[in-house]
């Protein structure tokens, strides 16, 4: 005949990772794959109340998992029913072996009851599930997606910068451009042009007292010519005369 199973040996070898503990809350039981998780003994956990095994990180004043577990534990006490926990933060202590201190982890747990037949509490089942690497991941999508979002949100104000700028030096371009034309009207307007279209009056002026004292001139000379022949015929008349007389 097949002897009864070991239950004792079962829980043990379970691959989940739990913890019994009785209603004052020492521990009365644990799996392997928990001390494993845990970095703990069985020997030396066994008998020991879980927040003398399980403090809080002296090192982390933010840090709330021992006042978290501690009020799931009680509503499971009061209200007989499971109480699963949200995914918290709960830090283990390092054995000495492996450098002391704590090292961050992250748990899923959830704690049920175990009822007597007078239907109360005579243990509590404390199963948990190690988080740590989802909740790292997920904490670095996050990191990732936050840097995408930032450099996103940069590249549009580097966009906008650059497309202000453009419009701000294509502004001055233009005005530049447009005093550039109105100065190039405005010299070629004074400018004196000799085809007839545009003369100032300064200029018209000159050139009719020019051409009033060329006339002067022209008209002077030729009085003077006039004068010098009516000069000469006259001299050869007078010759004409005296030599006519002598005969």
């Amino acid at each position: 005949m097949r002897a009864p199973p070991d239950f004792r040996l079962l829980f043990e070898s379970a691959p989940g990772l739990y913890l019994i503990l009785a209603p004052d809350l020492k521990i009365v039981a644990v799996s392997d794959s928990y001390l494993r998780a845990t970095m703990t003994k069985r020997d030396e956990i066994l008998g020991r109340g879980i927040f003398d095994v399980f403090p809080d990180n002296p090192d982390d004043p933010a840090t709330t998992g021992v006042a978290t577990l501690r009020a799931s534990l009680e509503r499971v006490l009061k209200h007989r029913r499971p109480d699963a926990m949200a995914v918290q933060k709960y830090d283990i202590q390092r054995p000495e072996a492996e450098g002391g201190g704590f090292e961050e982890r992250h748990w899923s747990p959830v704690n049920s009851p175990v009822l007597g037949a007078d239907r109360e509490v005579i243990y509590i089942i404390h199963r948990v599930e190690d988080v740590t690497e989802f909740v790292r991941l997920r904490q670095h999508g996050s990191e990732q997606h936050k840097l995408a979002e930032e450099l996103k949100t940069r590249a549009g104000q580097m966009e906008a910068e650059v497309y202000g700028a453009r419009r701000s030096f294509r502004k001055r371009t233009d005005s530049f451009a447009s005093f550039k034309g109105t100065s190039s009207r405005a010299s070629k307007s004074a400018r004196p042009t000799f085809n007839g279209r545009t003369r100032s009056s300064s200029t018209r002026s000159q050139s009719a007292s020019r051409r009033r004292k060329l006339s002067d001139e022209a008209k002077s000379n030729s009085d003077k010519r006039r004068s010098s022949k009516l000069s000469g015929a006259s001299r050869v008349a007078s010759r004409t005369t005296s030599t006519t007389s002598c005969r």
